[in-house]
């Protein structure tokens, strides 16, 4: 295999320079369309003549030193312009790129701790033409509660405007009254779903963080498999024996009202949503009517649904990490929970 010339240097060092300096700037949100970012990838550089090379060695080291170097300092620890060189052909080959923490940090560089404090680490690295991101389910799922419930109460709200009105005055405004039904129970069944799907990606990643990060061989095959979402476990099973395999000790009283009333009233009705049936649930499950409660699902059902979730989490939160932990940023920052209930 022959040398490489100086020219082909100059050239391989300036074009790692440039990928590397277009995914940063990809990463602060700074590229405005795909072919800009493929720029750094298109340009003919060996035809050059060496001392343009020279120059625009020097040019794009100094523009990969000031910004792109800070902003790789103070997210990763071991990102090289190399690394970041890398990272560009993943990015270029889809347009995007999405990378669990875990293989991120093992392929491209390490994410600094301080990055992540709120954050849990079953997270997703994300870089678009938005920027680096961190994607969290729970965060995203959080959202999708607060814009239910918003829908919902902000139908339910126009609503009252019409108490007043006698049944005739009624009947000639049925159009606007229909769609604003509409809105306050789509809100309302889209609430208590998200609740549901909120409650268990929350207690699926603490099953997940505890496998990764402690001592399963103490563990039996039973617990393990319990803790393996693979396994199919169920919501009452995560939320009963989760908190008990985790730290040693149950948060539940003997009669805990807050777990009653996910189990009893926010799961048959989240049930009767997503399995519509005109056949009654099993008795062993209750053998409630499924169509009745999914007729029966309005403002005041996801209300109910929120202020459970969102109480029966900060219990685990505290139960799990102790009261000196804050909440995670996905319930401070996007929490539907205190504020949209009270209105």
């Amino acid at each position: 295999m022959s040398k490489l010339s100086g020219r082909d240097k100059e050239a391989l060092c300036i074009k790692q320079a440039n990928r590397a300096a277009a995914v940063g700037r990809l990463m602060l949100g700074l590229i405005k369309d795909w072919q800009e970012f493929m720029e750094a990838d298109s340009t003919d550089l060996v035809s050059l003549p060496r001392r343009q090379l020279k120059s625009g060695r020097v040019d794009v080291k100094k523009r990969l030193s000031t910004s792109i170097s800070g902003f790789c300092k103070n997210n990763f620890i071991g990102m090289t312009e190399q690394k970041l060189s890398q990272l560009y052909e993943e990015v270029k080959a889809t347009r995007g790129l999405e990378l669990p923490l875990l293989e991120f940090e093992e392929r491209f560089a390490v994410v600094q701790p301080g990055v992540f404090k709120g954050i849990p680490a079953h997270l997703t690295v994300s870089i678009s033409l938005w920027g680096l991101q961190y994607l969290v389910p729970e965060e995203l799922l959080a959202k999708d509660v607060a814009d239910a419930v918003e829908i919902s109460l902000t139908a339910n709200l126009k609503l009252q405007a019409f108490k007043h009105l006698s049944q005739t005055e009624l009947h000639d405004k049925r159009d606007d009254i229909r769609l604003l039904v509409r809105q306050k129970q789509f809100g309302a069944r889209a609430a208590v779903i998200a609740c549901f799907n909120l409650m268990e990606a929350y207690l699926n990643g603490l099953a997940w963080e505890y496998l990764r990060t402690n001592n399963t061989d103490i563990l039996s095959n039973r617990q393990r498999n319990i803790l393996d979402d693979s396994t199919s476990t169920s919501i009452r099973d995560k939320l009963k024996k989760y908190p008990e395999m985790i730290t040693g000790s149950s948060p539940w009283g003997a009669q805990d009202a807050e777990l009653q009333g996910f189990l009893d009233l926010v799961k048959p009705f989240r049930d009767s949503l997503v399995h519509p049936s005109p056949f009654n649930a099993p008795e062993k499950f209750g053998g409630y009517d499924k169509l009745r409660l999914l007729y029966r699902v309005d403002y005041d059902t996801a209300a109910m649904a929120v202020a459970l979730t969102d109480n029966i989490i900060k219990k685990l939160h505290r139960h799990i990490r102790g009261d000196s932990e804050p909440m995670p940023n996905w319930m401070i920052d996007y929490s539907p929970f205190e504020v949209r209930v009270s209105k």
